[in-house]
């Protein structure tokens, strides 16, 4: 897990030297943490990233929709960038400062720069990378339950369209790492990470890192 960490963080570091217009096909790597830290709205120009959720029961890419608020700096009062959706309680952030979250009987720190989400009731919180290349590329990354006090943890999916390239379920609490190389595509791709409940969305934060390179 450190291990993966330092290579998320060596490479956004090394990555920062790209501007925003490299997200197109000159970009040679797309750190999710990296980009939505510098974002200021929705949807900016160029992105290849989006912030979705899924509210039909049906684990389709047809069915995924945008989130329908966005908030830049604050939201909910905490210092985070969020993209959310009031009606089911699903939500995708990036904090711009850590702070710690206390209820449900613990604490837990949200980290300034680390991307966490929570699904919804009725609802999965995804995230979307749509190719702006041809060729191949490699794809490693993590997620992390962080509310072990409650709750039955979180059900996970990397898709390439509505292809499941690996998919998991973490136990309360639990941690988990994926890594895919030489995976194709084309203008027309999209990787999707999904994050689910399972019988309930009670306690269900859930910190990700993802790293594309190619």
């Amino acid at each position: 897990m450190k291990l993966l960490k330092r290579i998320l963080l060596a490479t956004a570091f090394l990555s920062s030297f790209v501007s925003l217009n490299g997200w197109a096909d000159t970009a040679l790597s797309w750190n999710l943490a990296r980009d939505m830290y510098l974002m200021t709205e929705a949807a900016p120009v160029g992105s290849p990233w989006s912030f979705m959720q899924n509210k039909s029961g049906v684990n389709a890419s047809a069915n995924y929709t945008l989130f329908p608020s966005f908030q830049a700096g604050v939201c909910n009062g905490k210092p985070t960038t969020c993209w959310r959706d009031d009606a089911t309680g699903a939500w995708i952030s990036i904090p711009n400062e850590s702070f710690t979250f206390t209820g449900s009987g613990t604490s837990f720190v949200f980290k300034q720069g680390d991307v966490a989400t929570h699904p919804g009731t009725n609802s999965q919180s995804i995230f979307r990378w749509a190719s702006p290349v041809t060729g191949n590329i490699n794809v490693l990354g993590r997620v992390n339950d962080l509310h072990n006090a409650c709750g039955d943890g979180v059900g996970w999916s990397l898709n390439l369209g509505d292809t499941v390239l690996q998919s998991g379920s973490l136990a309360n609490g639990g941690s988990t790492t994926f890594m895919l190389n030489s995976v194709a595509v084309t203008p027309t791709s999209s990787l999707y990470l999904v994050i689910d409940r399972k019988a309930n969305n009670s306690c269900d934060a859930t910190s990700v890192d993802m790293l594309i390179t190619r």
